[in-house]
């Protein structure tokens, strides 16, 4: 079984919240240097890891999940009640596993980088699971007939500039197997 998050934004306000980043200033209105051409929602794999962590601060624990994309590795922590859909849908196929000894190191800098007093914190990695994520994908063309792509994170509607080069890389390995 495969779980995936539904996509918050839809197609018409991606388009909405792509052309306003394209088109961000006046000089860039005026312009249009850049020009979406075409737009697809894709599902990239995250590693989703449950867990548990017990502080000074938390005596009596907090559990929470956070989601890895394993070849940018970026995270973020996702609320424990966030409803995950299940499907029997082939998506992208992994890259790159991680392991719960990662998560942990990661989970450790996120919740508690700005704590003064690191002694007896406890992050204990309780499940993983592969999660697939929404991305709407932008492909743009500039005025001198280059081609690119901008992703616009499915769930907050932000363009995420730092998942260009995964998407990149799952489209272009996408292409060669077609090929």
């Amino acid at each position: 079984m495969t779980y995936y998050l539904k996509s918050v934004v839809e197609r018409d306000e991606a388009i909405g919240k792509m052309s306003d980043h394209l088109y961000s200033n006046w000089w860039k209105k005026m312009k249009k240097t850049k020009r979406l051409l075409s737009m697809e929602q894709v599902f990239l794999p995250f590693w989703c890891f449950d867990y548990r962590v017990v502080s000074h601060a938390l005596p009596d624990g907090l559990e929470g999940r956070i989601a890895i994309e394993p070849l940018s590795e970026m995270s973020a922590i996702l609320p424990v009640d966030y409803e995950r859909e299940e499907s029997c849908e082939q998506f992208i196929p992994v890259k790159k596993t991680l392991e719960d000894e990662h998560a942990r190191k990661v989970l450790y800098w996120e919740l508690f980088s700005k704590e003064k007093r690191r002694e007896k914190i406890d992050v204990t990695i309780t499940g993983r699971t592969l999660l697939y994520v929404p991305y709407w994908i932008g492909y743009i063309k500039d005025r001198n007939q280059r081609y690119d792509v901008i992703a616009l994170d499915g769930l907050n509607g932000k363009v995420d500039l730092p998942m260009k080069e995964t998407v990149l890389t799952y489209l272009c390995e996408e292409e060669q197997e077609i090929g």
